[in-house]
């Protein structure tokens, strides 16, 4: 029997990319941007992953007190 799993559309790390139509990608935030140089122009590029919003990763491990603390930690940061 296939284990059911969250998606990036729920996890606290993830932005939807209002750009596309419709909307069903975004960005993973989890972590710091990667860092890239574009060998044509030598340009530096920051980008965080991009992930559909039914995709999933291996972060979802059933202990979801890391994303509350991450909510509660958002919260106090937005309310200073």
């Amino acid at each position: 029997m296939r284990q059911l799993r969250p998606n990036c559309s729920r996890c606290v790390f993830w932005t939807i990319d209002n750009t596309a139509n419709p909307p069903t990608a975004g960005h993973c935030h989890r972590y710091p941007p990667s860092v890239a140089i574009n060998p044509k122009t030598g340009t530096v590029v920051q980008k965080f992953p991009t992930t559909d919003q039914h995709h999933w990763c291996g972060e979802w491990d059933g202990d979801e007190s890391r994303f509350v603390e991450a909510l509660r930690q958002m919260a106090v940061e937005s309310a200073q």
